[in-house]
Order: structure tokens, then C-alpha cells, then sequence
């Protein structure tokens, strides 16, 4: 029996349209004004708390924009306002039902992702799908504090499945490939947009396991 572990964003889900236009929903939502500046200020900070594992990121980010900008709402609204935009825009890659329900027969499905529990968790049972995975591992677990392609986030899936063998199955090349192939997991690349794929669709990686 394999543990398989599934990124989730580029690989059990992607974005309907652009995430700049998720994001300008998110300030839509809460009546305020979209503007670059605003949209830019949000994604910078955004990325430093989260790479601080900082409470909330999300809202802190938002915080930092109604306290630069001027914006006349309430950080707290921003961020549920992103999340329900986020929950709306997200639909399953191209094929990934299909073989996650197969290879959930005979495998012990896992998430492990980047991210905060509750979103990227949301994510995947928005289409549908969380159920079918029985372990889920995401770095801004307070109890893991660890982000793809560091050791700990694998560490922490290791111990939530005892397995014969462990796959990493995602889009992104470092975190998902060379950070889980370091860390003694096999690996499947499913992005499309790669030369040297591993696997090309999903189809393909039910065959495979």
C-alpha cells in the first residue's frame, strides 16, 4: 500500500480565471474600492506573514492596506470576504476526479500543501473531494510551522500514514518533486506546461499506481 500525498492548488484545484481577479472580488465583496496599489500592497504583505507563520495572515495583510490606504472596512470582513471568493473561483484540474476515486481503492490518500488549514482544505471540498483523503498536512498547521520543500512538512505527513511507500504528486517542480524526492518520497509531476513530465495527466497517474 502507497501513501499519496496531492498538492492541492495547480493540482487538485486551479482558479477559474486569474487570482489578481479573485482578489479584486475579495475588496469587491466588502464595497471597497479595487485599485493596483491596494491589490499590490495586500500581496506583498500577505507573503511576508505567511512566510512568519503569523495568525491570519490574510487579515493582517488586509489590515496593513486599510491602514495605508485608506480603505474604509474592516480587515476581518476583507479576509472572510477573500475566502468566499476564493471558495467560488476554484474548480478540479482536468481529470483529478476521476483518479483520485480510483486510486483512493487502494491507496491512502493525503493533501499536503502550503497554506492555511481552513482555506486549503476548503479548497478540496468545494469540489468535492476531501472526504477522500484521510490524512491532510498543511504547513501553517501551529503544530507543523513548516513549508514545502522544508523537512518538517514531510516529516509531518510521514507520521500521519504508516505506508509501505510515500508519493508527492504535484505541479510545482522544487517543492513538490525535488523537496519530496530529497525527503524519500516518490514523485509524480503532473504540470503540463513541463518537458519532462513524469506523468502528463491524471489518467495517467491512476495507471501508474
Amino acid at each position: 500500500m502507497a501513501a499519496i500525498f496531492f498538492d492541492v492548488d495547480g493540482t487538485l484545484v486551479r482558479w477559474r480565471g486569474d487570482y489578481g481577479d479573485v482578489l479584486a472580488d475579495a475588496f469587491e465583496r466588502a464595497d471597497a474600492t479595487v485599485t493596483d496599489e491596494r491589490l499590490a500592497t495586500y500581496d506583498e504583505r500577505f507573503f511576508q506573514y505567511f512566510g512568519d507563520f503569523a495568525d491570519d495572515p490574510s487579515r493582517r495583510a488586509f489590515a496593513d492596506v486599510c491602514d495605508e490606504h485608506a480603505v474604509d472596512a474592516e480587515p476581518g470582513e476583507l479576509a472572510e470576504a477573500l475566502v468566499a471568493a476564493e471558495f467560488d473561483a476554484v474548480e478540479p484540474v482536468p481529470g483529478v476526479e476521476s483518479a483520485v476515486e480510483a486510486l483512493a481503492d487502494r491507496h491512502t490518500l493525503g493533501i499536503l500543501t502550503n497554506g492555511v488549514p481552513d482555506v486549503q482544505f476548503g479548497k478540496v471540498a468545494e469540489i468535492g473531494l476531501l472526504d477522500r483523503f484521510d490524512a491532510r498536512v498543511a504547513s501553517h498547521d501551529p503544530a507543523i510551522e513548516a513549508i514545502k520543500p522544508d523537512r518538517g512538512i514531510y516529516e509531518a505527513a510521514r507520521s500521519r500514514v504508516d505506508a509501505e511507500r510515500y508519493v508527492m504528486v504535484g505541479d510545482d517542480r522544487e517543492p513538490d518533486v525535488d523537496g519530496a524526492r530529497e525527503h524519500g518520497f516518490e514523485t509524480v509531476h503532473v504540470d503540463a506546461t513541463a518537458a519532462d513530465l513524469s506523468a502528463p495527466d491524471f489518467r495517467t497517474l491512476a495507471t501508474l499506481l
